[in-house]
């Protein structure tokens, strides 16, 4: 399309570029700045927020029916930030979750894996090995998160009675750890 050409000579695509065009020449610097008021220089930068917003609203099928292009616009910018704000929170906390662990975190090696199992062999066998009573209370408990009163009503029988179960079930375990410990 040539300067000063007819509008309604250019192709629909054309069309769609040029008005697009036409609303981040009008909005953009208002987006910006209700951006930069709200939630600083960034980051995200706020230009990049405004980028995104845009190319959301490029891509809609229906931009043209939206009736407040600026409301979408900032929404979307702001949503966008907050978006971002959001996974930087969850990267810090995956963060500090990995530093609490300490270096073994990181030190797995073939011994700690190896050592891991056959403690796990051992509280599976102490398992395995109790009458069907405590099995299922420590099962219920510890496997699917039933508390004692849930247990008790699913059992038909007193949360004291559960207690005393779960409590007998978990020192079974704690005997059977302790004996292979002092096996070795």
């Amino acid at each position: 399309m040539t300067p000063g050409s007819d509008h309604t000579a250019s192709a629909p695509g054309e069309r769609d570029t040029n008005e697009i065009e036409a609303l981040y020449r009008r909005y953009s610097v208002a987006i910006r700045h209700y951006l930069e008021r709200h939630f600083g220089k960034g980051p995200p930068d706020p230009e990049d927020a405004m980028h995104a917003a845009f190319e959301r609203f490029a891509r809609l099928e229906s931009w043209r029916e939206i009736v407040d292009p600026i409301a979408f616009l900032r929404r979307s910018a702001r949503n966008f930030i907050l978006d971002h704000h959001r996974a930087q929170k969850i990267r810090r906390a995956h963060v500090q979750s990995v530093e609490k662990l300490g270096p073994e975190a990181d030190d797995l090696t073939a011994e700690r894996v190896l050592l891991a199992k056959e403690r796990l062999a051992i509280i599976d066998h102490a398992i395995r090995s109790m009458d069907e009573r405590r099995r299922n209370v420590l099962i219920m408990n510890r496997i699917h998160g039933m508390n004692c009163a849930e247990i008790a009503r699913s059992l038909g029988c007193s949360p004291t009675l559960v207690k005393m179960r779960l409590a007998e079930a978990i020192a079974l375990c704690q005997r059977a750890l302790h004996a292979a410990e002092g096996a070795e």
